[in-house]
């Protein structure tokens, strides 16, 4: 996402619509908790990318008490609603904020996690994906999971056609205004950029990763874990 993406009335209204939106989001986050907490002990240093507004950060960091949370944004409207949350849970010594890419974090110290939940969408498959999961996979120790979740599918099959109907009424039975969901859907197919899991399988394998692992779905949208090789 760029750094202009996310305006400050889009940054304020990001934590309660997403939940409103995203099928099984609380439960996305709470099993990709669990996960690292698993895999790292709970302990070590995990990489959050693209922390947005800090919802991921501070359950990390809730959830493993001896793990510190590095987490990135470009976007610095996003950020500055993070820092507020993570300061008002008192978790302002083990999470670190930057409003920065992936790319631009020095090398001195690998990480034991990372995290990559509801971004990759963003980024068209004209090599920005697998861009940002070779600068992920450079900062990740070997055995490392990577947690990651998008949108993914083809809208060209009837099956994930069928998905996406299912997705739009659930949003409406939230009630999300129909206007509002409709203009959802356009961004959608405006902005982001679904990949098959074949080609997330793909796009791990040549940026260094396992294949990927699934652990979360709920209608359109995946989640997987992968290991730095």
């Amino acid at each position: 996402m760029t750094k202009d993406h996310w305006d400050k009335d889009r940054a304020e209204a990001y934590d309660r619509r997403v939940r409103e939106a995203i099928p099984g989001y609380e439960a996305l986050h709470v099993l990709s908790c669990q996960i690292v907490a698993e895999t790292t002990s709970g302990k070590g240093r995990a990489l959050v990318v693209g922390a947005g507004t800090g919802v991921e950060c501070v359950a990390l960091a809730e959830s493993c008490p001896n793990l510190a949370v590095v987490g990135v944004d470009p976007s610095k409207d996003m950020l500055h609603h993070a820092e507020a949350k993570v300061a008002e849970h008192g978790l302002t010594k083990r999470v670190r904020l930057y409003p920065s890419k992936v790319g631009d974090l020095p090398k001195f110290e690998p990480f034991d996690a990372a995290t990559l939940l509801l971004v990759m969408h963003f980024l068209a498959d004209d090599g920005a994906k697998q861009a940002l999961l070779d600068e992920i996979s450079s900062h990740l120790k070997p055995g490392a999971p990577l947690v990651l979740a998008d949108l993914f599918g083809s809208w060209e099959d009837p099956w994930q056609q069928q998905l996406r109907g299912w997705w739009r009424h659930l949003q409406l039975a939230a009630d999300i205004p129909e206007g509002e969901v409709e203009k959802g859907f356009r961004h959608i197919d405006r902005d982001i950029h679904p990949v098959t899991e074949a080609r997330l399988a793909e796009l791990l394998t040549a940026t260094g990763f396992s294949p990927p692992a699934p652990y979360f779905r709920a209608l359109c949208f995946g989640g997987w874990v992968a290991r730095k090789l």
